[in-house]
């Protein structure tokens, strides 16, 4: 891929994020409280807990990748604490399913604008992070995003098979990025 291309792939990668995390959050309407945070045999036990995960794994990427850290009035904690946490603790670290909902919103937001920002060469670049070890690890800034948006959408396929579970095939939606409608 040449760096103009992985600039339009990224584009559309964060546009298919925020879409498949639009359809999913309308898809959990039909599920009740009490399934939504029961444990569902997910690795972060409930569908809760795997959205938290999501969250927080999105704000620690954007903030290994830009350095800014955003909702700290409101989201005061640190992130990188999470990872030696159980999945029970992760599901406190935000509790209210509907502000789960709008920070999850905001972030898909934030990786649009920010690819959207970036310079084409700028995604075969090199940069440094600290890992959640705490050892400095030096990453192409593609495979980072690469992995990110595969994360999001391998999780994703954990909570609509959830979903599929409890309560039947069709009241899942199709995630597929091909029935997203790419402008």
């Amino acid at each position: 891929m040449g760096d103009l291309s992985l600039k339009s792939h990224f584009i559309r990668m964060a546009t298919y994020n925020s879409w498949a995390f639009k359809k999913l959050y309308d898809s959990l309407e039909c599920v009740t409280q009490e399934k939504y945070k029961e444990d569902a045999g997910l690795y972060f036990k409930s569908i809760h807990g795997t959205l938290v995960h999501l969250f927080l794994s999105s704000k620690l990427w954007y903030h290994r990748l830009t350095g800014i850290i955003e909702n700290v009035e409101t989201f005061t904690h640190q992130i990188e604490s999470y990872w030696t946490k159980t999945p029970e603790e992760w599901e406190e670290a935000v509790k209210d399913r509907l502000v789960l909902r709008d920070f999850s919103f905001k972030e898909c937001i934030l990786w649009i604008d920010y690819v959207n920002t970036l310079l084409p060469e700028q995604f075969e670049q090199k940069f440094t992070y600290t890992s959640t070890d705490g050892e400095k690890v030096e990453r192409n800034r593609s495979i980072c995003l690469d992995h990110i948006f595969n994360h999001f959408t391998h999780h994703r396929g954990q909570i609509t098979a959830a979903i599929t579970k409890l309560y039947g095939r069709d009241s899942c939606p199709c995630l597929d990025l091909t029935m997203m409608d790419i402008k």
